[in-house]
């Protein structure tokens, strides 16, 4: 099923078959978080910075965060926003 949204968007919401065994999901695909540090998010780290901090200097330093990548494979219709919410809520 799919819903068009503004701008074009589209998103879209597994419906169940015989070939998916009624879950409307076929195989797996993979979210991704990759952090690559640098020397100011070294020193946070060793210093014990707040969580948030890290995660600010990370996010700085162009890590995509799991729901970030959740939501790009969302968008190109690669899953849904259901699975997605479901792997990264917390």
């Amino acid at each position: 099923m799919q819903f068009d949204l503004a701008a074009g968007i589209k998103l879209y919401r597994a419906v169940g078959c015989e070939a998916c065994g009624k879950s409307g999901y076929r195989g797996r695909v993979a979210i991704h978080e990759l952090l690559a540090t640098d020397d100011e998010l070294k020193t946070a780290v060793q210093h014990k910075e707040p969580v948030g901090r890290i995660r600010e200097l990370a996010c700085s330093g162009g890590m995509t965060t799991l729901l970030q990548d959740g939501i790009e494979k969302v968008l190109a219709g690669k899953t849904d926003l259901k699975q997605i919410m479901g792997v990264c809520s917390r």
